[in-house]
């Protein structure tokens, strides 16, 4: 009850008068992963296949939106997958944010959250992005059985291409913390990565909040294949690197590109998850073996040189609609490289 009171205060708050300031530290991590699917238990399964067992299956859930003042129930598995901590969303009953999603967008991750440890941090983070004229879309508390989730989720989606989240304190961070790395092919979380057409204003947005410009870049890729066939393709990549995270938006130039097949089926967004890997051999002929596609690949750099890698995308449109990227980086001496 007390959770749900603070949560309360957040959308009584009126603080329009907070400056800009340095973005807060809240920032420097991704705390988890609204991701919302059709078939959760296909998903699970799918992500079980692929070496992931960090699961928590917290089954119905009641879904409680503050803003609207209206209550769905939802199924809610949470993940750990290489790091990324998820929460698979499937809408069953009722109206909400989740289920107006899936019908606009079909599986897809929606929101990247952030936690900040105080309520009152939270309340002046509101304040400052209300000053720049970002507003709350909705405000959501999860009834689980281990107790409550809650998210303040920011009007973030049609500039930024992707919703903002936010919760406070140890908000159900039990839950989280319950599942560990640990997955069978040793998959390290990499970088979150979207789909988008045109980098200068998703930068300009997200830069009037105080995250890093995009630094743009046009790779030089070697053996592209696109479903298993040679492809003539091309993108601009911009990046953003702030504290911890890595972000990668993928702009398609020339196709055929996944990044065009997922803007075409899902809309810009957050396109896949991109994860690091020691052997990309290994963990290719175990995806493929039980029937998981490449649906893109190739090489960067000079092969066999430092600064040259590969890299290797999985379709699971399938299994949450999410891409998985698989990224391999030559070192010369592997007995002493960083992890």
């Amino acid at each position: 009850m007390k959770k749900l009171v603070l949560l309360s205060c957040i959308l009584a708050l009126s603080a329009g008068h907070l400056e800009a300031t340095e973005l807060p530290g809240a920032y420097n991590e991704v705390d988890q992963v609204l991701w919302v699917v059709s078939d959760v238990e296909t998903t699970m399964v799918k992500y079980r296949e692929l070496g992931f067992d960090q699961f928590k299956d917290m089954g119905t859930v009641e879904v409680k939106s503050w803003t609207t003042e209206s209550v769905s129930m939802a199924r809610l598995v949470c993940a750990n997958l290489g790091g990324a901590h998820v929460n698979w969303i499937q809408p069953l009953e009722g109206e909400s944010i989740f289920n107006d999603f899936l019908i606009e967008h079909g599986d897809a991750a929606m929101s990247l959250v952030h936690r900040f440890s105080e309520v009152n941090d939270l309340k002046d983070e509101i304040g400052r992005l209300d000053a720049l004229g970002i507003g709350i879309l909705d405000k959501i508390s999860i009834e689980t059985s281990e107790g409550e989730l809650a998210f303040v989720l920011m009007d973030t989606e049609p500039e930024g291409k992707y919703i903002l989240g936010f919760t406070y304190a140890d908000n159900g961070l039990q839950i989280h913390t319950a599942l560990c790395d640990d997955n069978l092919l040793e998959l390290r979380l990499n970088q979150y990565a979207f789909a988008i057409r045109d980098p200068e204003p998703v930068s300009d947005y997200w830069m009037k909040i105080g995250l890093p410009e995009l630094a743009i870049n046009y790779p030089e890729l070697g053996d592209p294949m696109y479903y298993g066939k040679p492809a003539d393709h091309d993108l601009i990549q911009g990046w953003q690197r702030h504290g911890t995270i890595n972000y990668e938006w993928c702009i398609p130039v020339k196709g055929p590109i996944v990044y065009e097949d997922h803007i075409k089926l899902h809309g810009e967004g957050i396109h896949h998850l991109a994860f690091s890997v020691k052997d990309m051999d290994v963990v290719l002929e175990d995806y493929t073996s039980k029937g998981f596609v490449v649906s893109m690949g190739g090489t960067w750099g000079e092969k066999g040189k430092p600064g040259s890698g590969r890299y290797e995308y999985i379709d699971l449109e399938q299994a949450g609609g999410l891409t998985m990227e698989l990224l391999w980086n030559f070192k010369e001496n592997p007995e002493s490289a960083q992890p």
